[in-house]
Protein backbone atom coordinates (compact mmCIF):
# COMPACT_ATOMS: atom_id res chain seq x y z
CA UNK A 1 0.00 0.00 0.00
CA UNK A 2 1.50 3.49 -1.32
CA UNK A 3 1.43 5.67 1.75
CA UNK A 4 3.36 8.45 0.22
CA UNK A 5 1.55 11.56 1.56
CA UNK A 6 -0.76 13.34 -1.06
CA UNK A 7 -0.57 16.83 -1.81
CA UNK A 8 -3.41 18.79 -1.18
CA UNK A 9 -6.20 19.21 -3.74
CA UNK A 10 -6.33 22.76 -3.28
CA UNK A 11 -2.91 23.16 -4.68
CA UNK A 12 -3.12 22.06 -8.36
CA UNK A 13 -6.26 24.50 -8.80
CA UNK A 14 -4.53 27.33 -9.94
CA UNK A 15 -2.69 25.09 -12.26
CA UNK A 16 -5.42 24.03 -14.01
CA UNK A 17 -6.98 27.49 -14.08
CA UNK A 18 -3.95 28.52 -15.97
CA UNK A 19 -3.59 25.52 -18.17
CA UNK A 20 -7.12 25.92 -19.23
CA UNK A 21 -6.73 29.36 -19.92
CA UNK A 22 -3.81 28.99 -22.46
CA UNK A 23 -5.84 26.83 -24.41
CA UNK A 24 -6.67 28.98 -27.97
CA UNK A 25 -10.83 28.75 -27.16
CA UNK A 26 -9.81 30.00 -23.62
CA UNK A 27 -6.95 32.57 -24.42
CA UNK A 28 -8.68 34.82 -27.22
CA UNK A 29 -12.26 35.73 -24.97
CA UNK A 30 -9.80 36.34 -22.16
CA UNK A 31 -7.58 38.98 -24.08
CA UNK A 32 -10.68 40.40 -25.15
CA UNK A 33 -12.25 41.05 -21.95
CA UNK A 34 -8.93 42.31 -20.43
CA UNK A 35 -8.79 44.62 -23.16
CA UNK A 36 -12.57 46.23 -22.79
CA UNK A 37 -11.72 46.51 -18.83
CA UNK A 38 -8.61 48.73 -19.73
CA UNK A 39 -10.19 50.47 -22.10
CA UNK A 40 -13.35 51.06 -19.37
CA UNK A 41 -11.30 51.89 -16.28
CA UNK A 42 -9.02 54.04 -18.80
CA UNK A 43 -11.95 56.33 -20.02
CA UNK A 44 -13.53 56.87 -16.73
CA UNK A 45 -15.53 60.31 -16.53
CA UNK A 46 -13.59 62.94 -15.02
CA UNK A 47 -10.34 61.83 -16.21
CA UNK A 48 -8.54 62.94 -19.63
CA UNK A 49 -5.33 61.21 -20.88
CA UNK A 50 -2.25 63.34 -21.19
CA UNK A 51 -2.27 63.96 -24.93
CA UNK A 52 -6.02 65.13 -24.79
CA UNK A 53 -5.18 67.29 -21.88
CA UNK A 54 -2.17 68.70 -23.18
CA UNK A 55 -4.13 69.64 -26.25
CA UNK A 56 -6.45 71.64 -24.05
CA UNK A 57 -3.90 73.51 -22.09
CA UNK A 58 -2.00 74.88 -25.08
CA UNK A 59 -4.91 76.63 -26.09
CA UNK A 60 -5.73 79.98 -24.21
CA UNK A 61 -9.25 80.66 -23.00
CA UNK A 62 -9.96 84.22 -24.06
CA UNK A 63 -13.47 85.79 -23.47
CA UNK A 64 -14.59 89.24 -25.86
CA UNK A 65 -13.40 91.64 -23.46
CA UNK A 66 -9.94 90.29 -23.68
CA UNK A 67 -9.67 90.18 -27.92
CA UNK A 68 -8.32 93.11 -28.78
CA UNK A 69 -9.48 95.08 -31.92
CA UNK A 70 -7.53 94.29 -35.17
CA UNK A 71 -5.25 97.22 -36.33
CA UNK A 72 -5.27 98.23 -39.68
CA UNK A 73 -2.56 97.59 -42.22
CA UNK A 74 -0.49 100.55 -43.41
CA UNK A 75 -2.20 99.42 -46.86
CA UNK A 76 -5.59 99.87 -45.76
CA UNK A 77 -4.75 102.68 -43.49
CA UNK A 78 -6.80 106.27 -44.85
CA UNK A 79 -4.37 109.33 -45.51
CA UNK A 80 -4.97 112.30 -43.29
CA UNK A 81 -7.13 114.26 -45.29
CA UNK A 82 -5.10 117.87 -46.50
CA UNK A 83 -6.35 120.76 -46.44
CA UNK A 84 -7.48 122.15 -49.93
CA UNK A 85 -4.96 124.77 -51.83
CA UNK A 86 -6.72 128.06 -52.11
CA UNK A 87 -5.15 130.98 -54.24
CA UNK A 88 -4.40 132.88 -51.71
CA UNK A 89 -2.38 130.64 -49.77
CA UNK A 90 -0.48 129.13 -53.07
CA UNK A 91 0.35 133.05 -53.67
CA UNK A 92 1.84 133.33 -50.29
CA UNK A 93 3.69 130.26 -50.15
CA UNK A 94 5.53 131.25 -53.21
CA UNK A 95 5.80 134.81 -52.62
CA UNK A 96 4.13 135.90 -55.39
CA UNK A 97 1.01 138.50 -56.38
CA UNK A 98 -0.73 135.93 -58.62
CA UNK A 99 -1.63 132.14 -57.55
CA UNK A 100 -2.16 129.22 -59.68
CA UNK A 101 -4.97 126.49 -59.18
CA UNK A 102 -4.08 123.57 -57.94
CA UNK A 103 -5.22 121.66 -60.82
CA UNK A 104 -2.46 124.23 -62.64
CA UNK A 105 0.32 122.71 -60.89
CA UNK A 106 -0.60 119.04 -61.79
CA UNK A 107 2.20 117.39 -64.84
CA UNK A 108 -0.25 116.70 -67.63
CA UNK A 109 -3.03 118.32 -66.34
CA UNK A 110 -1.93 122.48 -67.16
CA UNK A 111 -4.41 123.84 -69.45
CA UNK A 112 -3.24 125.67 -72.78
CA UNK A 113 -4.18 129.16 -73.11
CA UNK A 114 -6.32 128.96 -76.02
CA UNK A 115 -4.42 132.17 -78.66
CA UNK A 116 -6.73 135.12 -78.90
CA UNK A 117 -7.03 136.03 -82.67
CA UNK A 118 -6.28 140.14 -82.88
CA UNK A 119 -6.99 142.19 -85.46
CA UNK A 120 -4.80 144.41 -86.89
CA UNK A 121 -5.33 148.04 -86.17
CA UNK A 122 -5.67 149.13 -90.01
CA UNK A 123 -8.68 146.79 -90.19
CA UNK A 124 -10.18 148.11 -86.94
CA UNK A 125 -12.41 150.68 -88.89
CA UNK A 126 -12.75 147.75 -92.00
CA UNK A 127 -16.89 147.13 -92.24
CA UNK A 128 -18.12 143.73 -91.70
CA UNK A 129 -20.97 144.29 -93.97
CA UNK A 130 -19.95 143.60 -97.55
CA UNK A 131 -23.08 143.68 -99.49
CA UNK A 132 -24.09 141.50 -102.24
CA UNK A 133 -21.72 138.50 -103.45
CA UNK A 134 -18.62 140.07 -105.48
CA UNK A 135 -17.71 136.99 -107.21
CA UNK A 136 -16.39 135.77 -110.54
CA UNK A 137 -15.48 131.80 -110.60
CA UNK A 138 -14.75 129.14 -113.46
CA UNK A 139 -13.98 125.62 -113.52
CA UNK A 140 -10.98 124.54 -115.20
CA UNK A 141 -8.81 121.53 -116.09
CA UNK A 142 -6.12 122.01 -117.05
CA UNK A 143 -2.66 120.10 -116.03
CA UNK A 144 0.67 119.39 -116.43
CA UNK A 145 3.26 116.95 -115.09
CA UNK A 146 6.97 116.44 -115.23
CA UNK A 147 8.58 113.17 -113.88
CA UNK A 148 5.76 111.60 -112.80
CA UNK A 149 4.68 114.54 -110.39
CA UNK A 150 1.28 116.26 -112.04
CA UNK A 151 0.35 120.04 -111.68
CA UNK A 152 -3.65 120.70 -112.06
CA UNK A 153 -5.59 123.77 -111.81
CA UNK A 154 -9.59 122.75 -110.85
CA UNK A 155 -10.89 126.03 -109.89
CA UNK A 156 -10.22 129.84 -110.17
CA UNK A 157 -12.30 133.01 -108.60
CA UNK A 158 -11.82 136.62 -108.92
CA UNK A 159 -12.72 139.03 -106.21
CA UNK A 160 -11.95 142.90 -105.63
CA UNK A 161 -9.35 143.24 -103.61
CA UNK A 162 -11.56 145.35 -101.21
CA UNK A 163 -14.59 142.77 -101.12
CA UNK A 164 -11.80 140.11 -100.30
CA UNK A 165 -10.33 142.20 -97.39
CA UNK A 166 -13.85 142.65 -95.79
CA UNK A 167 -15.24 139.32 -95.85
CA UNK A 168 -12.02 137.94 -94.06
CA UNK A 169 -12.53 140.61 -91.28
CA UNK A 170 -16.28 139.65 -91.33
CA UNK A 171 -15.33 136.05 -90.88
CA UNK A 172 -12.87 136.45 -88.10
CA UNK A 173 -10.59 134.17 -86.62
CA UNK A 174 -6.55 133.64 -86.60
CA UNK A 175 -6.26 132.85 -90.35
CA UNK A 176 -8.56 135.28 -91.76
CA UNK A 177 -7.26 137.99 -89.73
CA UNK A 178 -3.29 137.29 -90.88
CA UNK A 179 -4.50 136.87 -94.36
CA UNK A 180 -6.67 140.13 -94.27
CA UNK A 181 -3.40 142.16 -93.00
CA UNK A 182 -1.57 140.50 -96.54
CA UNK A 183 -4.14 141.27 -98.58
CA UNK A 184 -4.51 144.75 -97.17
CA UNK A 185 -0.97 145.59 -98.00
CA UNK A 186 -1.34 144.44 -101.27
CA UNK A 187 -3.93 146.84 -101.31
CA UNK A 188 -1.37 149.60 -100.49
CA UNK A 189 0.37 148.50 -103.31
CA UNK A 190 -1.88 149.18 -105.62
CA UNK A 191 -3.29 145.71 -106.20
CA UNK A 192 -6.76 145.81 -106.82
CA UNK A 193 -7.94 142.36 -107.45
CA UNK A 194 -7.47 138.54 -105.85
CA UNK A 195 -7.32 135.35 -107.61
CA UNK A 196 -7.59 132.16 -106.37
CA UNK A 197 -6.29 129.15 -107.62
CA UNK A 198 -7.18 125.66 -106.64
CA UNK A 199 -4.49 122.96 -107.83
CA UNK A 200 -4.39 119.41 -107.36
CA UNK A 201 -0.74 118.42 -106.89
CA UNK A 202 -0.87 114.60 -107.40
CA UNK A 203 2.44 111.71 -107.69
CA UNK A 204 2.55 108.78 -109.75
CA UNK A 205 6.19 108.76 -109.44
CA UNK A 206 8.37 105.78 -107.45
CA UNK A 207 9.94 108.58 -105.64
CA UNK A 208 8.23 111.77 -103.22
CA UNK A 209 8.27 114.92 -104.96
CA UNK A 210 8.45 117.93 -103.84
CA UNK A 211 7.10 121.21 -105.51
CA UNK A 212 7.53 124.79 -104.68
CA UNK A 213 5.06 127.17 -104.69
CA UNK A 214 6.78 130.29 -102.98
CA UNK A 215 8.08 131.02 -106.41
CA UNK A 216 5.60 130.61 -108.58
CA UNK A 217 4.44 133.36 -110.89
CA UNK A 218 0.87 134.61 -112.57
CA UNK A 219 1.64 136.00 -116.05
CA UNK A 220 -1.79 138.91 -116.99
CA UNK A 221 -1.68 141.85 -118.96
CA UNK A 222 2.25 142.17 -119.19
CA UNK A 223 2.46 141.88 -115.67
CA UNK A 224 3.93 139.07 -112.93
CA UNK A 225 2.25 138.23 -109.73
CA UNK A 226 4.09 136.81 -106.94
CA UNK A 227 1.06 134.98 -104.78
CA UNK A 228 1.16 136.59 -100.98
CA UNK A 229 -0.35 133.46 -99.45
CA UNK A 230 -0.69 129.22 -99.93
CA UNK A 231 -4.39 127.90 -98.20
CA UNK A 232 -4.51 124.37 -97.39
CA UNK A 233 -0.76 123.10 -97.16
CA UNK A 234 2.63 125.44 -97.02
CA UNK A 235 3.98 126.94 -99.59
CA UNK A 236 6.76 123.76 -100.44
CA UNK A 237 4.22 120.61 -100.88
CA UNK A 238 5.99 117.20 -100.63
CA UNK A 239 3.83 114.79 -101.84
CA UNK A 240 4.15 110.92 -101.66
CA UNK A 241 4.49 108.26 -104.34
CA UNK A 242 0.82 107.35 -105.41
CA UNK A 243 -0.19 110.54 -103.60
CA UNK A 244 -2.14 113.79 -103.94
CA UNK A 245 -2.71 117.29 -102.78
CA UNK A 246 -5.15 120.34 -102.71
CA UNK A 247 -3.70 123.48 -102.18
CA UNK A 248 -5.23 127.33 -103.02
CA UNK A 249 -2.86 129.92 -104.11
CA UNK A 250 -3.77 133.25 -103.24
CA UNK A 251 -2.75 136.18 -105.27
CA UNK A 252 -2.61 140.01 -105.76
CA UNK A 253 -3.31 141.05 -109.08
CA UNK A 254 -2.98 145.24 -110.58
CA UNK A 255 -5.79 145.69 -113.30
CA UNK A 256 -5.05 148.37 -115.79
CA UNK A 257 -7.43 147.03 -118.86
CA UNK A 258 -10.86 146.34 -116.78
CA UNK A 259 -12.33 144.62 -113.83
CA UNK A 260 -11.16 141.58 -114.54
CA UNK A 261 -7.44 140.31 -114.87
CA UNK A 262 -8.76 138.40 -118.10
CA UNK A 263 -6.91 135.28 -119.04
CA UNK A 264 -3.43 134.07 -117.11
CA UNK A 265 -0.67 131.68 -117.08
CA UNK A 266 0.53 130.19 -114.16
CA UNK A 267 4.29 129.18 -114.13
CA UNK A 268 5.95 127.34 -111.03
CA UNK A 269 9.34 125.51 -111.05
CA UNK A 270 9.66 121.90 -112.12
CA UNK A 271 9.56 119.97 -108.78
CA UNK A 272 12.01 117.82 -106.75
CA UNK A 273 11.79 114.25 -107.52
CA UNK A 274 13.73 111.98 -104.63
CA UNK A 275 15.37 115.21 -103.84
CA UNK A 276 16.84 115.95 -106.98
CA UNK A 277 15.82 118.70 -108.79
CA UNK A 278 14.38 118.27 -112.17
CA UNK A 279 14.92 120.71 -115.51
CA UNK A 280 11.95 122.59 -116.89
CA UNK A 281 8.52 124.63 -115.67
CA UNK A 282 5.20 124.47 -115.30
CA UNK A 283 2.91 126.33 -117.50
CA UNK A 284 -0.61 126.45 -117.08
CA UNK A 285 -2.27 128.49 -119.17
CA UNK A 286 -5.85 129.54 -117.43
CA UNK A 287 -8.55 131.17 -119.11
CA UNK A 288 -10.13 132.95 -116.47
CA UNK A 289 -12.51 136.12 -117.67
Amino acid sequence: MDRSPRQPAAAFEPNRLLEKLKKPQYALPAAIVVAMLGVAFGLQPGSTPTSARDSFTAVPRTTESALASPTPSPATTEPTPRPPVTPSATASATGGGTASTPDSEVAGARSTPSATPTLDPSLAAEPTQCGELQETAVSLSVEQAISGVSLKATRAAIYPIDYFRCILVATGGTEAYTLASSVARAANEDMTTILLVDLWIANSSRQFGQVNLRTAQVAAAGQAFSPIATLGGRSEVVVSSGQGRNVTLVIAVRNTVGATPGPVTLVVEAPLSGGTPVAGKYQLFLPTP
